[in-house]
């Protein structure tokens, strides 16, 4: 029997390259220092995705993805399968590569879950993706996918579980490093919000692929905590189909690519309640003025509640707090308590 190949992991050059590749079409967002959550020596800073194009981090892995498909393959329409923000970044991906490229946008198709998010079906609508529902799962969604690559030929563009997504998400990484530089202090701690994993999964490896020898924390909810269970576990463990706010952290199973990665560069997890992530999204509205979707202030949650403070074990230095998208209601989060 042949022995079985190591896991894929990134290297440097693959998201060097992908910075490249996404550049001309990404907002390179800012770290915002956020004073009304210092604590002791630690500053905080804010990653505030929900300011990139879309409205989510999403856009990076999209144009890295699309980009790095032959022109001929991409010509003939891609399909992928989301929760809402990587449909939107799918679909700008194609509009715009297609315009470039051939005059017009390339197809997108994409299966969204039935209870899917309006204001993100809406948005994915109107970049020009055709959008079917399918079942109420990421794996209902992602079988109805498959077969729709089997039936139309088009390729399949996976929203996290992905090497050309995971080196795409990493371009934060590389951002917020090259940052922080500028700070001229220590960085102690960066922590994201992780679901499927191609956002931490990247940005961790890219962090660490640039010397970064801090803590990196996952953060999730208590409803969807597979990822704390795989670690646990030290491998991949299914849960039940979670039923939370965070629309966009719902995977019940860590990737097959994006764990191996998020394991080797040493994230840590930690989970937080619905309660703590409604409080930090109101905090984020108020206080620091962001739109913020649940699956975005997740780390703010963790933050405030103090469930990252076991994971520092006194280190001092700065803190990055990932906020990974802002698609919601605003109506929604200003009827919270922060």
């Amino acid at each position: 029997m042949a022995p079985e190949s190591a896991p894929w992991q990134p290297a440097r050059e693959d998201f060097l390259a992908a910075q490249r590749r996404v550049a001309p079409y990404i907002e390179r967002t800012p770290l915002l220092r956020a004073r009304g959550l210092d604590r002791g020596a630690y500053r905080v800073f804010l990653k505030p995705e929900c300011l990139q194009r879309t409205g989510s981090f999403k856009v990076r892995g999209a144009f890295n993805a699309l980009a790095a498909l032959p022109p001929e393959i991409r010509a003939r329409g891609v399909i992928t399968h989301s929760s809402g923000n990587f449909a939107q970044a799918l679909a700008l991906a194609a509009r715009e590569l297609g315009l470039a490229e051939q005059g017009k946008p390339y197809p997108c198709l994409v299966c969204m879950p039935e209870h899917a998010n309006p204001i993100k079906v809406a948005k994915a609508r109107a970049l020009g993706a055709e959008i079917l529902f399918a079942g109420v799962s990421s794996e209902d969604r992602k079988i109805k996918a498959d077969e729709l690559v089997a039936e139309t030929g088009r390729a399949l563009i996976p929203s996290y579980d992905h090497p050309d997504i995971v080196c795409g998400q990493g371009t934060m990484g590389l951002e917020i490093l090259e940052q922080h530089a500028e700070t001229k202090a220590r960085l102690a701690l960066v922590a994201g919000p992780v679901g499927g994993g191609g956002l931490l999964g990247g940005t961790a490896a890219a962090l660490r692929s640039g010397g970064y020898a801090g803590v990196i924390a996952g953060v999730e909810p208590e409803a969807g905590d597979d990822f704390c269970r795989s670690l646990a576990a030290g491998k991949r463990v299914r849960i039940e189909t979670p039923q939370s706010l965070c629309d966009g952290l719902l995977a019940v199973i860590p990737g097959a690519v994006t764990f191996p990665v998020l394991q080797k560069a040493g994230v840590r997890g930690v989970a937080v309640s619905e309660d703590a992530v409604k409080a930090a999204a109101a905090w984020l509205l108020n206080e620091a003025k962001l739109l913020v979707e649940p699956s975005g202030a997740v780390t703010v949650a963790a933050w405030r509640t103090g469930a990252l403070d076991a994971l520092l074990g006194g280190e001092k230095g700065d803190a990055v707090l990932i906020l990974s998208g802002g698609n919601t209601d605003p109506s929604l989060v200003s009827g919270w308590t922060a």
